[in-house]
């Protein structure tokens, strides 16, 4: 009889062994992230191998999903988010990107690769002002902005937006994260503002979202 709890305990155990075994499973095949969810992990990366006084100056996120994600596991086509990392000691950038099942590594991405993809001259003037201040400027640590699925959910539904992604079926969607500041009515708020790149094949939608959050105005960079 001392036996039977044992006995009746073991299917039970085996249900919870064989759950965790498939949610371990289902994240090592998910290698879907945000702009934010793996930037600690750069970071830890570029102070080691880069600069101590390493801060993050901005964010890329090539061929980033509606849902503001790009996937790790794609090899179809170059989705990536790309961390340029920016030290005054040195007054230089690094550009680092996450790898699955590994930790992050420097990226062949550069400003000037980033430049490319923007069809728009008006923006692409505007982002190469932009890019050319960030060996010296960084993001504060303390600052607040959203994470790229917010920013998506956000610009969407606009109705720029929906008509321009319908005239360019196969659109795909860039994001830069720069330093930026907002005010209030009584301070000066470190934050962060997004650019947005809506591209087909021969033109873009250029959006700036600033101060970095939901609240912030909306700025169309694009002729």
């Amino acid at each position: 009889m001392k036996k039977y709890p044992s006995i009746l305990l073991l299917p039970i155990l085996l249900t919870i062994i064989s759950c965790d075994i498939e949610n371990i499973i289902n994240d090592l095949q998910d290698g879907k992230i945000t702009a934010k969810e793996k930037l600690e992990e750069v970071m830890n990366k570029a102070k080691s191998d880069f600069a101590q006084d390493a801060v993050v100056a901005s964010i890329y996120g090539r061929e980033v999903s509606t849902s503001g994600e790009i996937d790790l596991l794609n090899t179809d086509s170059f989705n990536a988010f790309v961390y340029v990392v920016q030290s005054n000691s040195l007054q230089a950038n690094e550009f680092y990107i996450p790898v699955f099942g590994s930790e992050p590594i420097k990226s062949p991405v550069n400003f000037e690769t980033m430049l490319s993809f923007i069809k728009d001259s008006s923006a692409k003037d505007i982002m190469g002002t932009v890019l050319g201040t960030l060996a010296g400027v960084a993001i504060d640590p303390s600052a607040n902005y959203s994470d790229s699925p917010e920013v998506l959910n956000l610009l969407l539904p606009r109705n720029d937006v929906k008509t321009f992604r319908t005239a360019n079926q196969n659109s795909k969607i860039d994001m830069f994260l720069f330093p930026g500041k907002s005010i209030d009515s009584t301070s000066i708020i470190n934050s962060a503002d997004w650019i947005i790149n809506f591209y087909g094949d021969t033109s873009s939608l250029v959006l700036w979202l600033h101060p970095g959050n939901s609240s912030g105005t909306i700025d169309l960079l694009s002729d």
